[in-house]
């Protein structure tokens, strides 16, 4: 592994057709991951502290989640708001306060959510935000979270070895 670094993420299985549809538009704004919501990047390093942390934040995290507000903001992304994870994500972002959430890059405190687009030039932002609104509101189920590290294989579960 050459980069240490992880996230902590929660799956959202029905939402993958929406990315789904955004690959058809354009596969290079769809991040590399399943549908997700980052509940802490950059997050800890993998610990047993982390592990009983991460079952303690699954506990409080519904089991669905309502996709119904897209967001649009700078660097061509488009996403859609996940309010019911915000208090978790805060709770979680507590517990570790020495990691800033993007490494600042969206301010101290960004809401959840779910990247549809990043890098989207007008046109392709226009044809998305389309197509998403026709398809929302969804619901998702919700699985995590998970603690993920980037490797040079891509983002992968970690596993204790």
């Amino acid at each position: 592994m050459t980069d240490a670094t992880t996230a902590v993420v929660a799956l959202l299985p029905d939402a993958e057709p929406l990315l789904d549809q955004v690959r058809a538009i354009a596969p290079e704004l769809v991040r590399p991951l399943p549908a997700h919501v980052s509940l802490l990047y950059p997050g800890p390093e993998f610990t047993t502290e982390v592990v009983a942390d991460l079952r303690a934040v699954a506990a409080e995290l519904p089991q669905e989640v309502e996709l119904r507000e897209l967001m649009l903001g700078e660097e061509g992304f488009l996403g859609i708001a996940v309010p019911e994870l915000d208090t978790p994500i805060r709770q979680l972002r507590r517990r570790y306060p020495h990691l800033v959430p993007y490494d600042g890059r969206f301010g101290a405190d960004p809401p959840a959510h779910l990247t549809l687009a990043l890098g989207a030039d007008e046109a392709q932002l226009t044809q998305v935000h389309q197509f998403i609104t026709r398809e929302l509101p969804r619901r998702s189920r919700l699985a995590g979270p998970h603690l993920l590290r980037r490797t040079e294989q891509g983002w992968q579960p970690f596993t204790a070895h």
